[in-house]
């Protein structure tokens, strides 16, 4: 396929997703300082600024009704504009349609010109600017939320009429039936009842929840209108087919196999030459590392993805992003923040000699003169074996409070197991004592796994004992490293006050989360530490992007209840 020159491939695109931001943020702003304008004047007896005494003249049921209605559009306009911030069409249409009111409503009450001109002025940045609103809204979550208006709205007409007709005595007078009718919809519509006056408190409390009934309905089905996209299909078999080619061609980050499970979404550059790997997290988009792909492509994906999310409504984060893909999406437009440092132990020249390595040399030599072996299993793994690695990674989950991840790491299958290469150390009498999963590199020069279990009764320094195996394993591979994953929060740089706080905890949470004693056991095998980074668009959406960054790394069962164990999903960078 053709190279494709991302700055030229769409010139109206700013750096990155659908331009117009600054346009959009104006307009919104607009639209919420014409909902409080409607507020106050619906609020205040006269005019500010009127024109003679004109606004004498209007009666005064007009008055009332258009105060109503100004309250009624203001809702509207309120509940509009987080999604004109997101480009949302449906968000434009219906702070156009409340803008309209607005605007029809100040003659009416009492010819406030102020309001005429504020309305008249945001009808007309809303239809200049119409083409700055291209998002899409979920069609499912679009068609609940017009039924929640529908039926909503209906439910409040029958509450008004069932309490105007039954509660006859809590009024001055009787209604009739018709009258009933004719005003449950005057207070379904949020404007004042003709024919009936509370004589007491509670048909006085009746009519104004009415309208908050009536008001509330319609924030929920705008709501539910501007909903984000929900993202409802998976990869298939093809898409997986063509990542793969791409891998097998491109792939150079520890994380890259990842791509191929299961949680993963994936989007392609136009060009075909390069792709992104997400998980959805709400109306996030959590994307694996920084794309892997041809390098024009690259640049090409980061914009169209961008393009794409918008287009849904959704946040993204690029997680774990090595130095080189920071600087690729630095140049998009994006900001990017380290969030830990990957341990890689250069295997070609290490020796277990010297003072430094004595405690490690010592655990090898103990455990290989009791009898303890290595070995590489067959492939595919015998049945038996299987289940006793099963056994094995049950007792550790069970120990300790471990439990199965994703995102960034698998989970233990007999599938999974049998499209890697499984190392395990077993007992002088055969038994497996740990294991860990070796991960294919791709274009990479660095040795990587992933599972890494052990029996809570294993001896003392069997997974050292593993890991010497692993580094001289990669060694005769020809392998320049044996990488040992992240160490979340390590070593962080620059100031801020998310920075800091990040610093805090990783200073101060130790006690809960372990992140210094992590760090000292990879330190032990003196490793190089290469920074990883979390890669965003905005600041503001730092605390979005956190938790989806958490929930990612979760089962599909932990992601349906998002308090439970609420400490360690605020820590994103566990792997």
């Amino acid at each position: 396929m053709g190279r494709f020159d991302p700055e030229t491939r769409r010139p109206g695109l700013t750096r990155v997703g659908v331009p117009g931001a600054r346009t959009r943020r104006v307009v919104s702003g607009l639209v919420v300082a014409l909902g409080l304008l409607n507020i106050m004047l619906a609020l205040v007896r006269q005019p500010i600024i009127s024109f003679g005494r004109i606004h004498n003249r209007v009666p005064i049921e007009a008055v009332d009704g258009a105060r109503y209605l100004l309250l009624a559009a203001a809702v509207a306009l309120l509940s509009s504009s987080t999604g004109l911030l997101h480009g949302k069409r449906h968000a434009w249409m219906v702070a156009a349609l409340a803008t309209l009111a607005s605007l029809m409503a100040h003659p009416f009450k009492r010819v406030d010109y102020l309001g005429v001109a504020a309305a008249g002025f945001v009808l007309a940045a809303l239809i200049t600017t119409v083409g700055q609103f291209p998002a899409r809204s979920d069609p499912a979550r679009a068609r609940r939320g017009l039924l929640w208006l529908a039926l909503g709205e209906l439910g409040v007409l029958a509450y008004g009429f069932a309490g105007l007709y039954l509660l006859d005595s809590q009024f001055r007078e009787s209604p009739s039936f018709a009258e009933a009718v004719e005003n449950a919809l005057r207070l379904l519509f949020v404007v004042p009842a003709t024919t009936i006056e509370p004589a007491s408190r509670h048909g006085t409390w009746f009519i104004h929840s009415a309208r908050l009934l009536a008001s509330g309905m319609l924030v929920a089905g705008i709501w539910q209108l501007l909903r984000p996209v929900l993202h409802r299909t998976g990869p298939g078999r093809l898409e997986r087919l063509r990542v793969r080619g791409l891998l097998d061609q491109y792939a150079t980050t520890s994380v890259a196999y990842f791509h191929l499970l299961d949680d993963k979404t994936y989007f392609f550059a136009s060009s075909g030459e390069a792709f992104i790997g997400y998980r959805m997290v709400g109306a996030t988009a959590v994307a694996l590392g920084e794309p892997i792909g041809e390098q024009f492509a690259r640049k090409l994906v980061v914009r169209e993805f961008a393009e794409f999310c918008d287009l849904n409504g959704w946040a993204f984060c690029f997680h774990q992003v090595t130095e080189a893909g920071a600087t690729e999406l630095r140049e998009a437009g994006l900001s990017a923040m380290k969030i830990g440092e990957e341990a890689v132990v250069p295997v070609t020249n290490l020796s277990l000699s010297g003072k430094s390595f004595k405690h490690i040399r010592n655990t090898v030599n103990r455990l290989g003169k009791e009898g303890y072996w290595c070995e590489r299993l067959p492939r595919p793994i015998p049945e038996e074996t299987l289940a006793e690695l099963e056994a094995l990674s049950g007792s550790w989950l069970a120990d300790g409070g471990h439990r199965e991840r994703g995102f960034t790491l698998g989970q233990f299958s007999y599938d999974y197991l049998n499209e890697t290469y499984v190392h395990v150390v077993r007992s002088p009498g055969g038994r497996i004592e740990a294991f860990a999963n070796v991960i294919p590199p791709f274009q990479s020069k660095e040795g990587n796994f992933d599972l890494m279990r052990r029996r809570p009764d294993a001896e003392d320094g069997v997974m050292d004992f593993l890991f010497v195996h692993l580094i001289e394993h990669f060694r005769a591979e020809g392998m320049d490293g044996l990488n040992l994953g992240l160490a979340p929060l390590a070593n962080l740089e620059g100031g801020g006050l998310v920075t800091h706080a990040l610093r805090l905890l990783y200073n101060r949470g130790s006690r809960f989360f372990h992140y210094e004693g992590l760090h000292a056991y990879k330190e032990k095998w003196q490793p190089r530490w290469e920074p990883r980074y979390l890669v965003y668009r905005s600041e503001l959406q730092l605390p979005q992007l956190a938790l989806a960054v958490a929930r990612a790394g979760e089962t599909e069962g932990s992601l349906s209840w998002p308090w439970t164990d609420l400490a360690a999903r605020l820590l994103p960078w566990r792997r």
